[in-house]
């Protein structure tokens, strides 16, 4: 090999190498991470319960794109219903809602998927019972 092409080779390897141990790269891969785990977020909302004080029925969610899957953990000793509101994707200050309900026995965890294409959950209000 020549010198000339041994330079050329070891200067291409120490660039590449370069970029990929430089910090800004791994900045901006940390980064690139971290974005599309904050638009995959989870949010959660929880209701009191009326016996026994002091405990909480939570409740999180997350979307898929025609579906919504509600995670629920009931800490309380009874039933609860809570209305799920459902506001359409992407609407700026257009709050279209839709509304869900949904009743947990007590002492479960579990989740419930349900089927809007142009909806996403917003809120869990607690209600005396669906119907």
């Amino acid at each position: 090999m020549t010198r000339k092409k041994l330079a050329s080779v070891l200067l291409g390897a120490a660039a590449t190498a370069a970029l990929l141990l430089s910090p800004a790269t791994a900045a901006s891969a940390q980064a690139a991470t971290g974005t599309a785990s904050a638009r995959a977020g989870i949010e959660r909302d929880s209701v009191s319960c009326s016996k026994p004080k002091g405990k909480w029925a939570n409740y999180s969610w997350g979307e898929g794109n025609t579906t919504a899957t509600i995670y629920f953990n009931n800490h309380c000793s009874h039933k609860v219903s809570v209305k799920i509101m459902f506001v359409r994707k992407g609407s700026v200050g257009d709050k279209a809602a839709k509304y869900r309900c949904m009743t947990v026995n007590a002492n479960t965890k579990g989740k419930k998927k349900f089927y809007a294409a142009a909806y996403k959950p917003y809120s869990v209000t607690r209600v005396a019972r669906c119907s």
